[in-house]
């Protein structure tokens, strides 16, 4: 793991970035705490290599059910075209919903990119519903942007002619990669990982897209995890997300379980990415580990009693309405408040999940208990929850 200093700033602009590094086998999402912040180094507004091209209106509506879309026949409807940049030779390959913009040699991961990333967006749109009928969330406007470089000194080249002067911040991570303005960019680490980190990186590039309010940090992040467990062998025409299939995650939880380094939950839902890297990389480990069983508590957990205050939180974000949601009586900081400070946890629980935080606290401990009991480490491979 690296000592880089990651952040996520919202400017003027409205510009958001999350860096990503990746080490030992499991990436690390660095997300900032959801502060009003001004960054010195902000990119310079540079021409793209391709246009950001709008979705078919006729042929995609936004409420449009997401079941009509199926990614897995996105690499046979995919549009295939030259793209280059500084000397370095690609393409860009459109599909219903991505442009990918890849340098990436022909074999499996290549072959993989337009079937994953288009089937993680449903995921992303529907994971929380388990309810065939239920509305998912909002479609992006426009396809999304994602590069995929075969090298890191590709990724590197890039970065720092997109970045400019906000490049140094990026460039010193050493396996990984970042998502800008709704712009995924990251580079070949090996399939598995890469897939993983388009997952994770895709839930961050989603909510830059449509979110109209961001979430907390924790709760970005732990929905991010979430979002990563998936099975993809070479007979599936296209992967299967299965948020328990994170034996990453669920191996780090397990240790600082019987440890006794779990994160307390005061901390974890205060406290941004950062300050934990000042920690270990274990620490950091340990908080995205807990952050991604405390998302399955609040699916699961007390028998899915706050399940709906978590759909009712995101569909908020979408909305534009988490502040005037915590803040009703308060109309200046409904006002001002655009952007939530990293204080906030306490407040999102009492207002979507518990107002007896106590009682929510003992709860989560008594959920991760249940998680890591001797034998779980099968259903966790298998994609089963471990508390049915």
């Amino acid at each position: 793991m690296t000592s880089d200093i990651d952040q996520r700033c919202e400017t003027s602009a409205g510009r958001t970035a999350t860096a990503v590094i990746v080490g030992s086998g499991l990436f690390l999402a660095l997300f900032a705490a959801m502060g009003i912040t001004g960054c010195g180094g902000n990119p310079e507004p540079v021409p793209r290599p391709a246009a950001r091209a709008g979705i078919d209106a006729d042929a995609t509506p936004s409420n449009q059910p997401v079941q009509e879309f199926d990614p897995s026949t996105f690499e046979e409807t995919s549009t295939v075209e030259p793209w280059s940049f500084g000397g370095y030779e690609g393409e860009l390959v459109t599909t219903p919903t991505h442009l990918l913009h890849l340098t990436l040699s022909e074999g499996r991961l290549r072959t993989a990119m337009p079937v994953f990333t288009g089937t993680a967006l449903l995921h992303y749109r529907t994971m929380l519903f388990p309810e065939v009928d239920a509305k998912p969330l909002d479609a992006p406007s426009e396809r999304m942007s994602t590069f995929v470089f075969g090298t890191r000194p590709e990724w590197a080249a890039w970065t720092q002619w997109r970045l400019r002067r906000g490049a140094s911040l990026y460039l010193g991570i050493e396996r990984g990669g970042y998502t800008i303005d709704g712009e995924s960019v990251i580079w070949d680490i090996g399939r598995y990982d890469t897939l993983c980190m388009l997952a994770h990186e895709g839930w961050h590039q989603y909510t830059q897209s449509v979110f109209r309010h961001p979430l907390p940090a924790f709760l970005e992040e732990g929905l991010a995890a979430y979002a990563e467990g998936h099975r993809f062998r070479r007979s599936d025409a296209a992967p299967v997300f299965m948020p328990w299939r994170n034996l990453e995650r669920y191996g780090q939880l397990r240790s600082a379980r019987y440890r006794n380094r779990l994160i307390d939950l005061d901390e974890l839902v205060a406290r941004p990415p950062q300050y934990f890297v000042a920690g270990s990389e274990r620490g950091l480990l340990t908080y995205y580990a807990q952050l991604w069983v405390l998302v399955h508590y609040l699916v699961e957990g007390r028998e899915g009693r706050y399940r709906d205050g978590l759909v009712k939180l995101v569909r908020d974000a979408v909305d534009g309405h988490i502040t005037s949601s915590i803040y009703d009586a308060d109309r200046r900081a409904g006002i001002l408040g655009r952007t939530l400070g990293p204080n906030t946890g306490r407040d999102i629980i009492a207002t979507y999940f518990d107002e007896d935080y106590a009682g929510f606290k003992a709860g989560y401990e008594a959920f991760i208990d249940r998680v890591v009991a001797s034998g779980n480490g099968t259903r966790i491979w298998q994609g089963r929850s471990p508390i049915e």
